[in-house]
């Protein structure tokens, strides 16, 4: 049985969050000089700045020394979560007095105030709405009604709109045709230019422009960085990687910018400082409705400059609408048609063709000549200092699932080398993470290949030859190229590879891909396992209905059946992995179940590294060795446990490949159609030979190059596509995009200047603090009518002597709890309570310091989120580092203590908790090398301490805790099977075990690894304990695996990348599971796919759950 607890726990040290230390920047009357710098035999050199670590030992290394600190206007406000605040950081001393009234370009405030509701993005009328209305607008001091005399909503935005057109520094949508050449399939006609209309999109030099001008200039990075902190593990300066200010990728574009970019012929004498304007698209075709076929495809740009803390604020300003890309119109068909002499035979190729070049025609437009004399000279622009700079714009990172990256990289999709980053083929896409398998990411990178490509163009052009025949395919086949001439190479020059740009993509290809993939195939295994019967599944869907939720929004309830996957976005299929271990925990037979048990771990701590807002040099060194790990263990799920069960469609796809058939057989003439069979399930096996699969080779890359995967996730524009569904409705629904367009801007003056307190009244508090309980005396309970009530329940045994012990050990300040202090009556009798009276609360909050230095909370609450963690008192490197506890109660009172060892006889607020304890399971090996979660259990009641009191600034934060369902219920917890305290309402049994979710978010997974920065003050060495993470030994995977590779010959590095092997010869495996992905599509013809359902969330572990 646990056993409870007989030292007060140790006291966590609350470290608030502080800014780095302020650097020393450079002299006033020197920048506007040329940046020193120091050539060698070696290459380009400049020295080094390092400034003076912070409390957290945390420093800055600068090349140069800066001309500008953001940092030093940081309040500490700025470090709290996003859930807590979207309060925008202040900006009064430092933004450019505006020459127009607050209330431009409206004739006064109070219709000001109406036009900025108006035009807010909201569409519903909703109570939250209409308060906001009232309180903001009618019952302002500025409102009058005399105001409104005569008021014209139409007539004001028609003001609006005139003054914007006026306004210079204002990035304005304009509306373009984009041309593309269609081929005519007969040489002596030649290709035909067709006009897309219904291009949308703004001057990207204007949109850099506006940008260095708002509100969020002042928080602008203009100098790169690096960033160190003492490696708890060898007491050595370790890397931190976080944003792209800071990354290797900024360091090394800045070094060639200030180094070899010229400035302009006609200023050649100039000297002001070189500047890179870190560019950060993303883009994705969405719905607008959820019924019919409107559709958007926009396009947004983000400066990197800025920190992604802001950037993933919706609300921010931080995200830029640059352009929302057209389709075909109906009409090309018909055009086409008409002089394509082998339309009827090569439709869909010249189809796909087109909406290729299409792309890379709007790409074109958007990558003016502006554009391109602002990427070879600069631009000069007064920043937000008074300094005028030269800043270059540089493309850093490209967010977009990947149908799309297939288009920008100018390649194939299923072709047979599907990577846009490099020429793996396609029957080593299983093979992620062996030696082979990194070999070819670093030796045989994608590069544009533009002879190829206009040579093929030629060939189709001028030769009438067909797009997918011999000759182009003799060109282009072997690496999957297409005949479409890249508009970033050819814009930015050959230089420019467009396939760096293409990031990882973790929301599509990992929640919504791997993870989702391998999710499917263990339900299919549970009904193989059960002969048939679903009772395992049943049994699944049980047991995640039963775990409790965590945080805000960070777990939710688990309503429906989890193994039917209806209407699961990417952030319910995160919430199932982090749950995974303890539900299907004894489902599957020995040995298979011990192997799942295993990969489940390895799969939830991949994604929660991968996931990480802060990483640092051995925490990606950790990732690297984790991903070799998780490919080696899914291969061994696929090849050593799943050819034991017989695994077929689930109910729901066979339905689907039945729908499939139904109208193909309704359209035969005087035929019924025929009704969905789903009796016979075609055989399904778990395919990890997928592009999604082979993705996770590139996280450490890009995190090394581009910083955090937090900071360019495809989840920031699925949260901007919210605005983008919003205006539509507001629209009539035609030319509807424009319309977006029109009041996206209209929306974007009218905030600019706006402070959003989105703040709600229980987060008005101090974050300083280390927790908070309401001061309300509203819910009295009186000590011994209390304890005469409950006097058979075990939870109130001894409740006012525990109560009294427990207070006079405070008061008294001893070293350890008053639960285990011996007092006397005598000393007992000196404490009471004013009144005989104490308060209960409803909820307790604790604030927290994070892994990566942010302020958040936990609320805890004894009815739905019980479960807190403190920290051990025991420094023995053997001992598990935490505590955990149920909080039963949460209270307050006035305490009086006399006597002679009083201090002061005054009435003494003091917040106490009711806790029953729990203990780690004797005998159970856990940590990171078993792969194997914590599990502890309620103490029994025979334990003296299996209850007692609990001072509320011990709690580190709220954990959350899930049952070990194969351990199934007991009543021997307690000596009663009546209710009681120490159980939910009606409850009258316990879970025999519950296992630590150590993977609930990002900052818990960083206190069991002992790694996170924000947790240095409290942690140990991580490498002193056997259930921690050895971080500095090396790892035996590396080897292994390539034994793996050794023992699976293959001579895919000795021959030309897919010279002989024939496309789709690998099998239909690798495109029935593509073909599923994409089952739902409106047009089969498009060469991009739907989006999927991703549903975000405002929570830490959003973007997912975390900060996004």
């Amino acid at each position: 049985m646990p056993e409870a607890p007989r030292q007060k726990p140790r006291h966590q040290p609350d470290q608030l969050p502080e800014a780095l230390i302020a650097v020393p920047l450079e002299e006033s009357d020197k920048r506007q000089r040329p940046a020193p710098f120091l050539h060698r035999a070696t290459g380009f050199v400049q020295g080094c700045l390092a400034t003076v670590a912070n409390t957290f030992g945390i420093w800055r290394e600068y090349e140069q020394r800066p001309t500008f600190d953001p940092d030093a206007a940081l309040r500490d406000e700025d470090f709290t979560a996003r859930h807590l605040t979207d309060v925008l950081p202040s900006q009064e001393s430092t933004t450019k007095p505006d020459q127009h009234p607050s209330y431009w370009p409206f004739p006064n405030q109070t219709i000001h105030a109406v036009m900025k509701w108006l035009n807010n993005g909201n569409t519903s009328k909703s109570e939250a709405e209409t308060t906001k209305f009232v309180h903001d607008i009618i019952l302002t001091p500025s409102f009058k009604a005399d105001d409104l005399i005569g008021f014209n909503a139409h007539q004001e935005n028609q003001r609006l709109d005139k003054a914007i057109s006026k306004d210079s520094l204002r990035a304005q949508f304009q509306e373009s045709t984009v041309e593309i050449q269609v081929p005519s399939g007969d040489a002596k006609v030649g290709p035909k230019p067709f006009a897309v209309p219904g291009l949308l999109h703004r001057k990207l030099t204007t949109v850099i422009l506006e940008a260095f001008n708002s509100p969020l200039a002042h928080l602008y990075h203009l100098s790169p960085f690096t960033l160190f902190h003492t490696s708890p593990t060898t007491n050595l300066p370790d890397r931190i990687h976080s944003e792209i200010y800071t990354s290797d990728s900024f360091l090394e574009e800045t070094r060639k910018v200030r180094q070899d970019s010229p400035v302009p012929p006609d200023d050649r004498d100039c000297t002001r400082e070189k500047v890179v304007a870190a560019i950060m698209f993303a883009s994705d075709e969405t719905h607008l409705t959820d019924f019919g076929i409107a559709k958007a495809w926009p396009i947004y740009l983000m400066l990197g400059n800025l920190t992604k803390y802001l950037r993933s604020q919706p609300n921010s300003g931080a995200m830029h609408h640059l352009a929302y890309i057209p389709s075909l119109p109906p009409s090309f068909k018909d055009f086409a048609e008409s002089f394509h002499a082998k339309w009827n035979t090569q439709r869909n190729q010249i189809l796909t063709h087109c909406r290729r070049d299409l792309m890379h025609a709007v790409w074109e437009k958007i990558l003016d000549d502006d554009f391109i004399h602002m990427y070879t000279y600069g631009m000069v622009i007064k920043c937000i200092d008074g300094i005028e700079r030269r800043i270059y714009p540089r493309l850093f990172t490209y967010s977009a699932d990947y149908p799309e990256k297939v288009l920008l990289a100018t390649i194939r999709d299923k072709g047979l080398c599907p990577c846009p980053r490099c020429l793996i083929s396609k029957s080593n896409l299983d093979r992620m993470g062996l030696k082979l398998d990194i070999r070819v990411r670093i030796n045989k990178l994608r590069e544009y290949m533009g002879k190829k490509v206009e040579a093929a163009r030629t060939i189709i052009y001028k030769e009438a030859r067909p797009i997918n025949g011999p000759k182009v395919e003799g060109l282009l086949k072997s690496f999957s190229g297409v005949p479409t001439e890249n508009a970033f190479v050819k814009c930015l020059g050959k230089e420019f590879n467009p396939s760096r740009m293409l990031v990882v993509d973790l929301l599509h290809k990992f929640e919504l891909g791997v993870w989702k993939t391998l999710f499917t195939h263990l339900i299919r295994l549970l009904y193989a396992a059960g002969n048939g019967s679903d009772s395992l599944v049943v049994e699944l869907d049980r047991r995640y209905r039963q775990i409790s939720t965590f945080g805000h929004g960070t777990i939710r309830k688990f309503s429906t059946n989890s193994s039917e996957m209806k209407k699961l976005a990417a952030r319910d299929f995160e919430d199932l992995l982090q749950c995974a271990i303890p539900a299907f925990e004894g489902l599957l037979p020995s040995p298979h179940n011990a192997r799942l048990m295993k990969l489940l771990y390895r799969t939830a701590e991949w994604h929660a590294l991968a996931k990480l807002r802060m990483h640092t040099d051995t925490t990606l060194t950790l990732l690297e060795d984790l991903t070799t790990e998780f490919g080696k263990l899914m291969r061994e799920f696929r090849d050593l446990s799943c050819p034991q069960f017989e695994t077929v469609e689930l109910p729901r796809e066979a339905a689907a490949r039945a729908r499939k058939v139904m109208p193909e057989s309704a359209t035969k003439k005087g035929k019924k159609p025929q009704t969905a069979n789903t009796s016979s399930r075609k055989s399904r096996l778990l395919n990890i030979l997928t592009v999604k699969f082979h993705f996770l080779g590139d996280y450490v890359r890009h995190i090394r190059l581009f910083g955090t995967t937090d900071s360019y996730s495809t989840q920031l524009g699925e949260l901007a596509h919210r605005l983008v569904k919003r205006l539509y409705g507001l629209t009539n629904k035609k030319n509807a995009t424009k319309q977006i367009g029109q009041r996206v801007t209209r929306k974007e003056v009218l905030t600019k200047d706006e402070q959003h307190e989105i703040v709600e009244a229980a987060q008005r508090q101090q974050f300083s603090d280390h927790h908070h309980i309401s001061e309300s005396s509203n819910r009295p309970l009186y000590l011994f009518e209390q304890t005469h009530k409950n006097q058979d329940d075990p939870a109130y045994k001894n409740f006012i002597p525990k109560l009294q012990d427990h207070l006079l050990g405070r008061l008294l300040e001893k070293n350890f709890d008053g639960d285990d202090q011996k007092f006397s009556d005598d000393d007992r009798n000196s404490i009471s309570l004013r009144n005989n009276t104490f308060y209960q609360h409803s909820t307790l909050r604790i604030n927290y310091t994070t892994y990566d230095l942010r302020r958040d909370y936990d609320t805890v609450n004894p009815r739905t989120h019980p479960f807190v963690m403190l920290r051990s008192p025991q420094d023995d490197s053997g001992e598990h580092p935490f505590w955990y506890a149920a909080v039963l109660g949460v209270y307050h009172a006035y305490v009086q203590h006399r006597g002679a060892a009083s201090r002061d006889f005054h009435p003494r607020k003091m917040e106490f908790l009711l806790v029953r304890w729990l203990g780690l399971v004797p005998g159970r090996r856990f940590g990171r090398k078993q792969a194997k979660l914590p599990q502890v259990g309620f103490v029994p009641d025979s334990d003296d301490y299996a209850f007692s009191f609990l001072d509320p600034s011990l709690i580190i934060r709220g954990c959350h805790l899930i049952p070990a369902f194969v351990d199934g219920r007991t009543q021997e917890l307690l000596s009663t099977i009546r209710e009681s305290a120490a159980r939910p309402a009606g409850g009258l049994d316990d879970w025999r075990g519950y296992y630590v979710g150590i993977f609930v978010d990002r900052d818990m997974i960083m206190r069991f690894l002992g790694l996170g920065i924000g947790h240095n003050r409290e942690n140990r060495r991580p490498n002193e304990a056997d259930h921690m993470m050895e971080v500095d030994s090396p790892s035996p995977i590396a080897d292994e695996a390539e034994d793996e590779a050794q023992a699976t010959p293959n001579n895919d590095d000795d021959e030309e990348i897919g010279e002989t092997q024939k496309e789709g010869e690998v099998g239909e495996e690798v495109e029935e599971e593509e073909e599923e992905e994409e089952e739902g599509s409106d047009n089969d013809e498009d060469v991009f796919e739907d989006d999927e359902e991703v549903e975000s969330d405002e929570s830490e572990d959003d973007l997912g759950h975390d900060d996004l």
